[in-house]
């Protein structure tokens, strides 16, 4: 599975390569929502991992935009967020967006969603 990784705190998108490839998965990664989208462009994405707070493009932006693109109007999409009130999450992704994990999360639960999933 390719997952793209949309981050701009180091440790995080760190923490998600050696994750993500420790499971046998292909990482690709982006500091913000306009590198993302550039991504997007030059490789097939099977799923999508973001940071709410980013500079140049959030990615509740990012995640819009990603929704408005045909091609990916239902690649699975997962939300972190290091914001206490996920109220605005919620509500800008109630009925596309597979999850919303606040951090920090377990390690653990980021590795059952993907363990087993067709790499």
């Amino acid at each position: 599975m390719r997952i793209l990784a949309v981050e701009d705190e180091p440790e995080y998108l760190e923490m998600l390569q050696e994750v993500m490839q420790g499971i046998g998965h292909n990482i690709v990664i982006a500091l913000n929502g306009l590198e993302a989208l550039d991504m997007l462009g030059k490789q097939k994405i099977d799923v999508v991992v973001s940071d709410v707070k980013m500079p140049t493009m959030n990615g509740l932006e990012f995640h819009q935009r990603l929704r408005a693109l045909p091609e990916h109007r239902n690649t699975p999409f997962i939300f972190l967020t290091g914001v206490n009130d996920v109220t605005e999450v919620k509500a800008a992704c109630t009925r596309d967006c597979d999850l919303i994990l606040q951090k920090p999360f377990p390690i653990d639960e980021l590795i059952k969603l993907f363990a087993g999933k067709k790499k």
